[in-house]
């Protein structure tokens, strides 16, 4: 028969042993005199700290020696309670090391601890009320005189390829700042290459599976059909009729697809508020810095008067209007439909804002308003077809 292995959290005479030497010890620590300028800490704490240490020893080799070290400091604590004894000298000279080696590490002075960095405030605020078109002002720009530790440089506003404005305040221009208009532009990127997405694969795919969902139904009319041929026919054009075109797979493709584009239109429009906040901005940039070299309004208005000559004497026409036509069709469609049909009550709003966007009011009619060129997209989008 093999031996077993010893486990000593499982051992009852071992259990017995160890907790009447923990309380041996700790009644035997407590009774050592000892002055309160030598010990910062009982010699009780020293002992607890020891037998939470040795507490997960499972290996027979180390609960035998911890259990051996144990019973030589209770006779040596024992011993200790006789004051001017070799072993009371022996605590005392312990006790003060410890307490000499704490102070020591005290003096050593630490490397400072992180302290989380808050993040600088935004250069555009957005003022504008829930659902109202973006209003964006700024607490940073322009900047007073105070501020600057040299002379005034104007800012320049720029834009990306997609049109996303931003504005560069210094040379070389921040890292943090070009990631995240980088980041920017791959989420306007993907949204438009989702709708390329949809047009190019999407919608053939709905048109195949609308297909065959057609033919089905006029098999199952022909197979329940046992009256002749008319009333086959009759059939036929009553499950045509039934079926809506807005149950189909292409209607649910045109609202995903008009989904975007509302996202595309919010981002546009965004855009064009923080174009405009920038330019404004700068706008007042340049004012403080003519105002700051001492230009006066008189230079001022012999400047503006001196490039208008320069322009007109650069035209070869008069100075009247172009003969363009403007479109009466509004810059963000979509977005006036929505805020037409947006409740003025401001519980309304909130509740409104709390529910699935798909079953709002306004969803609903963003989609009635667009549902003429959505049916007229969805029926030309039959197999073999890809013009619109």
């Amino acid at each position: 028969m093999s031996r077993s292995t010893f486990i000593a959290a499982r051992n009852s005479r071992h259990r017995t042993a160890a907790l009447a030497l923990y309380r041996a010890l700790i009644r035997t620590a407590s009774r050592i005199p000892v002055a309160q300028d030598v010990a910062q800490k009982p010699i009780t704490q020293i002992v607890r700290r020891r037998f939470e240490k040795n507490s997960g020893y499972t290996s027979f080799r180390l609960v035998y020696a911890a259990m051996a070290a144990g019973y030589k400091f209770l006779n040596l604590l024992t011993k200790a309670q006789t004051p001017n004894s070799p072993e009371h000298t022996q605590i005392i000279q312990h006790l003060q090391s410890v307490r000499d080696t704490a102070a020591a590490s005290r003096a050593i002075p630490h490397p400072p601890q992180y302290k989380p960095v808050l993040p600088p405030e935004p250069l555009l605020i957005n003022t504008a009320k829930a659902n109202d078109p973006p209003k964006y002002t700024s607490n940073i720009l322009p900047r007073p005189k105070d501020s600057l530790t040299g002379p005034r440089k104007v800012p320049s506003v720029s834009a990306t390829a997609d049109g996303q404005p931003f504005v560069r305040l210094k040379k070389p221009q921040p890292h943090v700042m070009s990631r995240m208009i980088g980041r920017k532009n791959r989420i306007f990127e993907s949204r438009i290459m989702n709708i390329l997405d949809i047009d190019e694969r999407v919608v053939p795919e709905a048109a195949l599976e609308d297909e065959w969902d057609r033919m089905m139904d006029e098999l199952l009319a022909e197979e329940g059909s046992k009256k002749g041929r008319r009333k086959q026919q009759d059939l036929r054009q009553s499950a045509r009729e039934d079926r809506s075109k807005m149950e189909t797979f292409g209607w649910s493709v045109q609202l995903s697809r008009l989904w975007w584009e509302l996202k595309i239109e919010k981002t546009w429009e965004d855009w064009i508020a923080r174009g405009e906040a920038l330019h404004q901005l700068v706008e007042q940039e340049r004012s403080l810095d003519e105002r700051e070299r001492g230009r006066s309004d008189a230079m001022k208005r012999k400047d503006s008067n001196r490039r208008a000559a320069l322009r007109r004497s650069e035209l070869d026409y008069d100075d009247a209007p172009p003969n363009v036509g403007l479109s009466p069709i509004p810059a963000l469609p979509l977005l006036e439909v929505i805020r037409s049909t947006m409740p003025r009550d401001e519980g309304l709003e909130k509740s409104e804002e709390a529910q699935d966007p798909f079953l709002s009011p306004s969803w609903a009619a963003l989609v009635k308003s667009q549902e003429g060129r959505m049916l007229k997209w969805a029926g030309k989008r039959v197999v073999g077809q890809r013009g619109d």
